[in-house]
């Protein structure tokens, strides 16, 4: 563009001399023409990158309005099955506060597939009813949840707990262990691991005698 005004001054040379020979045979009109050629191509290449870039506008545009109005699966998984993690917190803290056992695993249950279980290293993979059976009831213990954490898209959530109370023998036991669940596209779990940073025996005789060496 920074070219015109010299192109505009040739224009005017070459129309002032007069010349009788052929104008468009000069060398003056062969440039001429060379630079009115890539000044042309200059704003054709200007008109086609505002062009492409208005299109890129609008296709952005669109998606973020489409985003904001139908937010990603991932999104809403993760919201559901984060109200679905904190709903399992708040009854296992204080399950009587939710109704008889059977009102409370009912409640339990709404929040996992039909088919989920709880697979155990200890004690073996066993239907979710059950588990949640034996870890409220099974004993005259308690679930302390010291963190939890949870993938962005909501499909994994796990947490770090210790389980205290007293052992069927009477005696004290505290057994430290973590959890990970897997969840659907509903948020609600599909299976759930614990895990144990002791050998499977221990955990058990814990949970039957109290802690190996209590007193």
């Amino acid at each position: 563009m920074r070219r015109l005004p010299t192109l505009v001054v040739l224009v005017l040379v070459l129309i002032a001399t007069g010349c009788s020979t052929d104008a468009t045979a000069t060398d003056e009109y062969m440039a001429l023409q060379a630079e009115l050629d890539e000044a042309n191509q200059e704003v054709a290449d200007a008109e086609q990158a505002l062009a492409n870039s208005e299109a890129q506008f609008v296709q952005i545009t669109a998606e973020r309005d489409s985003l904001i109005a139908d937010p990603p699966a991932s999104a809403d998984r993760y919201e559901k099955s984060a109200a679905n993690t904190e709903r399992v917190a708040a009854i296992v803290d204080d399950p009587d506060a939710f109704g008889t056992r059977e009102e409370v695993l009912d409640e339990l249950m709404a929040l996992v597939t039909p088919d989920a279980v709880m697979d155990d290293t200890a004690f073996g993979a066993v239907p979710m009813r059950e588990a949640w059976s034996n870890t409220l009831w099974g004993s005259d213990a308690t679930i302390k949840t010291w963190v939890r954490w949870m993938c962005d898209d909501g499909s994994q959530a796990g947490s770090l707990w210790s389980w205290i109370g007293e052992s069927n023998s009477g005696k004290p036991f505290e057994l430290i262990g973590v959890n990970l669940d897997e969840f659907d596209d509903e948020g609600r779990v599909t299976y759930s691991l614990v895990d144990w940073p002791y050998d499977s025996d221990y955990v058990r005789k814990s949970l039957s005698s109290g802690n190996v060496g209590s007193e």
